[in-house]
């Protein structure tokens, strides 16, 4: 499905997914909420990136990015393959509604996936077996990320300049050849969840297209340092002999941080990956396109320039921007994915000559009602939005659009009603029937209407603004580590009412 046709839809993070005991996985809270896609009327399913998380819960600082993460795995779906018993399922506790556990789900899971692995290699007949051979042929990345994992276990330490072995700390091929006997078992283990993962995830996915629901993903530009990425590929990072990078990434002060931020990503070293034809972003982008009908580029920005920073705050050296690979990048790109659908994450301070690069080939941009919304200007700035474009609510870095619409308010300092602000008003009288009493939920879905009739051809509200949910919902807040990333939808949400009004307002708008 193309994302030049006008259509809608919702931003819901597979971990917020319901109906399952400690987080949302690729089961039947996954299926469920792609038939209420489907009943309301909505063509587009958004996610954040599925990649194993960090200790902070952070999709966004993976150990790998192109595997998935095995918290999101089906343990239903293994036991009706035989891999697992039914008390496998019946002791696993049940966690909260409206929060994901994931301490809890990674020590529940443990021991009934190492079940699981070994009935796999004590059995031949099951769907996994059947996609094993396919799943290693194609997916290249599997080998080093297993083995990356099972040093890591081998060592206690994702942190892979802390092993204790120089040459293995350098993929060296001879050490790794060395000690692959010693951890063969766990590399297996490894390769095994990503099977899993794999084979569920493309049901899930094939689910979905016969609902007609295009799912978009997210690609984060950066990798972490503590990655398979950074190990396996040290020479295309700006990364040093003893494995300490050398510049990080970050950005400038904007509406998240006044002061900016330094991120503990490793730049890369743009000159090297040239040398290689693009190839690991080529692999990288192959992986996405695989699992996505469409993804989000997350800092588009870092394409065309980006900001080089120290490791550890500098005054004498407070960053400078680089230029990146730009048009020779997307070039050879499109030249190996055709048909991929590219969106520039282009929110924040943007030169023109970023949305210059976005537009020559004719990705689509975000428009955020959050960011364009301004009381003081007497003109609609949706209306200058442009037709090829992603237009929403918020992002998973803003606050819900309910606790948002409180900030606006206290930021006005007046006593005043919300309704007394003439312009708003005027937006919502012109996006709700006549009739509509004009209260706080209609405001909400005053503004819900009046991103749906913009000329955005794809419209996509993360689920806690559909809801109205408070800032207590907020999926993350840049820049602060802790309480982040673990919100849930509560299934009881998910009403016949909601999945009638959004489809009434879809077939409105035209976008169904």
């Amino acid at each position: 499905m193309t994302l030049q046709r006008r259509m809608s839809g919702v931003l819901l993070p597979l971990s917020s997914l319901p109906g399952s005991p400690l987080c949302g996985n690729l089961g039947t809270g996954a299926r469920r909420f792609a038939d209420f896609l489907h009943q309301s009327g909505q063509k587009v399913w958004q996610m954040l990136p599925v990649n194993p998380i960090d200790e902070c819960y952070s999709p966004y600082a993976s150990v790998s990015t192109f595997a998935g993460n095995p918290v999101y795995l089906d343990l239903v779906d293994l036991a009706k393959n035989g891999l697992l018993d039914e008390s496998d399922l019946s002791a696993i506790p049940t966690g909260p509604k409206t929060r994901s556990a994931f301490n809890a789900v990674k020590s529940v899971y443990a021991p009934r996936l190492h079940k699981a692995f070994q009935r796999f290699r004590q059995t031949k007949n099951t769907k996994y077996h059947q996609a094993f051979e396919a799943f290693i042929e194609n997916n290249a990345w599997v080998g080093p990320h297993a083995l990356f994992s099972a040093l890591s276990e081998k060592f206690a330490a994702v942190d892979w300049t802390r092993w204790n072995d120089k040459e293995l700390r350098n993929a060296d091929q001879n050490a790794l050849h060395r000690v692959h006997g010693e951890v063969k078992d766990a590399v297996d283990y490894y390769a095994f969840e990503q099977l899993l993962f794999d084979v569920q995830w493309n049901e899930l996915h094939q689910y979905c297209r016969q609902k007609e629901i295009t799912l978009i993903g997210d690609v984060p530009i950066y990798v972490s340092k503590h990655s398979v990425d950074t190990w396996a590929n040290r020479q295309l990072f700006q990364i040093d002999a003893d494995g300490k990078m050398t510049r990080v990434a970050g950005v400038p002060a904007d509406s998240f941080n006044p002061d900016g931020q330094r991120w503990n990503s490793p730049l890369f070293d743009w000159d090297k990956h040239k040398e290689t034809g693009y190839d690991w972003w080529l692999q990288r982008l192959a992986a996405s396109l695989h699992r996505f009908d469409a993804i989000r580029l997350d800092h588009f920005i870092g394409f065309y320039n980006y900001l080089s920073m120290t490791p550890e705050p500098d005054p004498n050296d407070p960053g400078f921007w680089v230029q990146g690979p730009a048009d020779e990048f997307f070039e050879t790109v499109l030249k190996t994915f055709p048909n991929a659908q590219l969106i520039a994450e282009d929110l924040g301070v943007m030169k023109p000559e970023v949305h210059q690069l976005r537009d020559k080939f004719h990705f689509p941009g975000i428009n955020v009602f959050q960011f364009y919304f301004d009381f003081r200007r007497s003109t609609d700035a949706t209306l200058e939005w442009k037709t090829n474009s992603i237009v929403c609510t918020g992002t998973h870095d803003t606050n819900t659009l309910s606790a948002w619409f409180d900030e606006v308010l206290l930021d006005r300092k007046k006593p005043e009603p919300f309704w007394n602000f003439p312009f708003l008003f005027d937006l919502i009288k012109a996006n709700m029937p006549a009739d509509t009493a004009v209260k706080r939920q209609t405001i909400l879905w005053g503004i819900i209407r009046k991103i749906l009739s913009s000329a955005g051809n794809v419209a996509v509200f993360p689920m806690q603004d559909l809801l109205g949910l408070p800032a207590s919902c907020r999926m993350n807040f840049p820049g602060h580590a802790d309480g982040n990333w673990v919100w849930r939808l509560d299934e009881s949400a998910l009403t016949d009412e909601l999945a009638d009004r959004l489809r009434s307002w879809t077939k409105e708008f035209g976008r169904d």
